[in-house]
């Protein structure tokens, strides 16, 4: 969510470290980790690092100078465990080992995935080398798997004493293939955890659900500022490079909450604008100052964004793009030397369609770096103000056009509904007179603002004919829902009553600790957005999508921020969108999910 308004408002396989391997394998044994599987040659490894598998940065200078990686005398697993990016027979698993101070070699990591609870009878096991170069992340695509089944996985390390440190085992599901029947998923859906607002106690019930399929976070997974509130930030300043960036990312993972639900299910995710900065866009940020620290600037954006979207990539389950750097190009303002960074439409792109059986296609788009340009009061029309870019503006119509799913679940940053202000809105400065003149859209910041492309968009659905499509966000730490009409309060066009005019709906997530922004509830009651069903602007949670071939049903759950709390309420509205219905109506009592799903890790 843009500052303004709330302030207007209050990722190789190699030897395995110099040790006796009956002995190595007895102190596995002894730890209680699964061997079974565990192949000391490191060809039998099924999982790879990453997709061009390469492990970034990882090789023989980053070893002791027998050319095997260190066996250090301590290793902690302080920031958890975490799965993402599932596909029909792969999915990624992360961790970090924190090596002692002053470590500089690199730390071979055992991993192993099993059916089971107790990693019995492993399907697949390997090694990977964590080093300084990626701040000691652990990213593995562990393939081989079956699709639409849950495995649970756990990372180890040898220490100096011939102990083995070992991670809390985590729990993740694949996603179905075609073949799959599948009649029902459930989805959370969360954005906008600010650390220094509250405690994560959403993260933690989503961390208690068993019957969870994925979680989808919406963006602003960290923010940038220094401070504290409920808790503190660290660092205490803006952070501003990539060693600001990692730590705070650190910070965030050691939080209980958010370690539960990363932990006990797997998670696809995108960016808003607080991984940068706020209000970022493509080529800057209102808050960044260009310049070189020493001449009172914040740095060069492009080797500040690509150290922001390297740490991102470093320290969330996402699968990578490819191995090196590629930010800042060429001739680009620098402070370090040579390419330190990933690029937004390179090896940070984060835009990617993830297939749920015949069910479902997830569509994530990148509605802040791959191409969004900066925001305009005015509201102009024109393909050079634009959200996506024009190479992801292509990407998504193809995907969108091409999909055969029967449900299309497309998750951004920001709203893609048509706002309404009324007759004025202050804060851009537009006035709207007459029924005749162009309306005052709330929010610059979001699709309103680019409204080029949501053209493109809308227009797409309405020829080609293309139903169920449900677009997800965060961004406004509140709730909203609405149909999606071109023009909200044209009843020539839209009947808000039947639905008829509306090209698919829209359900915002909520905030899962941010301050509120009491605006919407007003929105709603202005005549001017008939197309909103719901505004909620009080509370803070994550909303669950229950998505069967009949019926896509949202419920919002509610948490406390300012204390640690196992308390959650749902909220009393609950919306559903019916098959072919391209409207939101209400859904009477909440959804239910399998009566036994599988056992969360323990």
């Amino acid at each position: 969510m843009s500052d303004r308004y709330r302030g207007k408002f209050h990722y190789l396989p190699l030897p395995l470290p110099k040790f006796g391997r009956r002995a190595f394998l007895q102190r596995l044994a002894e730890a209680g980790v699964a061997t079974t599987a565990l192949s000391m040659t490191t060809a039998c490894s099924t999982g790879s690092p990453t997709q061009a598998g390469q492990n970034p940065g990882a090789g023989d200078d980053e070893t002791d100078s027998g050319g095997n990686p260190i066996t250090p005398d301590s290793i902690n697993f302080l920031h958890g465990v975490a799965s993402g990016d599932p596909l029909t027979d792969r999915v990624i698993l992360w961790t970090r080992v924190t090596p002692p101070v002053d470590t500089d070699g690199a730390i071979s990591v055992l991993w192993v995935i099993s059916e089971s609870t107790d990693l019995s009878n492993p399907v697949s096991s390997g090694q990977f080398l964590a080093n300084a170069e990626r701040d000691y992340t652990v990213k593995v695509d562990a393939a081989g798997l079956d699709s639409y089944s849950s495995y649970y996985y756990q990372f180890s390390v040898l220490q100096s004493d011939g102990s083995l440190a070992t991670s809390p085992i985590g729990r993740t599901k694949t996603a179905p293939s075609a073949t799959d029947d599948v009649s029902q998923l459930r989805i959370a859906s969360a954005s906008c955890n600010q650390y220094t607002f509250g405690h994560f106690n959403a993260f933690s019930r989503i961390g208690e659900r068993a019957d969870l399929d994925l979680v989808v976070h919406l963006g602003d997974y960290i923010y940038e500022g220094g401070g504290s509130q409920v808790r503190a930030h660290e660092p205490p300043h803006e952070i501003l490079t990539l060693q600001d960036y990692r730590t705070r990312h650190a910070q965030y993972k050691t939080d209980p909450g958010l370690q539960s639900a990363h932990r006990q299910h797997p998670w696809i995710s995108t960016i808003d604008d607080h991984e940068t900065t706020n209000n970022s866009y493509s080529t800057g940020a209102a808050n960044h100052t260009e310049g070189h620290p020493d001449d009172g600037g914040e740095g060069f954006w492009n080797e500040r964004v690509g150290w922001a979207l390297r740490a991102y990539f470093e320290w969330m389950p996402i699968r990578d793009n490819g191995s090196g750097f590629d930010a800042p190009a060429a001739g680009e303002p620098r402070q370090e030397v040579g390419q330190t960074g990933l690029l937004a439409t390179g090896l940070g792109k984060l835009y990617k369609r993830v297939a749920y059986g015949e069910l479902l296609d997830i569509i994530m788009l990148d509605t802040r770096l791959a191409g969004r340009v900066e925001e305009d009061t005015s509201f102009p029309v024109s393909e050079e103000q634009t959200i996506l870019g024009e190479e992801q503006r292509n990407w998504f119509l193809n995907e969108l056009a091409n999909s055969s799913a029967k449900w299309k679940v497309i998750g951004n940053g920001t709203a893609i509904a048509p706002l309404i202000a009324g007759p004025v809105n202050p804060l851009t400065g537009c006035t709207s007179p007459l029924p005749t003149d162009p309306p005052c859209y709330v929010n610059q910041d979001a699709w309103d603002g680019y409204q080029f492309d949501r053209n493109a968009v809308f227009d797409l659905l309405e020829n080609n004919g293309i139903t169920n499509s449900v677009f997800i966000f965060g961004d406004i730490h509140a709730v909203i829902a609405c149909d999606l009409p071109r023009v909200a309060n044209d009843p020539a066009s839209y009947n808000p009553l039947t639905g008829e005019g509306s090209l698919g709906v829209e359900l915002c997530c909520g905030g899962v600790a941010q301050v509120p922004v009491p605006v919407w509830t007003a929105l709603r009651l202005n005549g001017e957005n008939p197309h909103m069903k719901h505004a909620q602007e009080t509370r803070l949670g994550y909303m669950l999508m229950d998505i069967t071939p009949a019926r896509v049903q949202a419920e919002w759950y509610y948490s406390l921020v300012q204390i640690e709390t196992e308390l959650e309420a749902l909220d009393p509205v609950m919306l559903q969108t019916a098959d072919g219905s391209q409207r939101l109506t209400n859904a009477l009592t909440p959804s239910s999910g399998a009566a036994n799903p599988p056992a969360l890790a323990p």
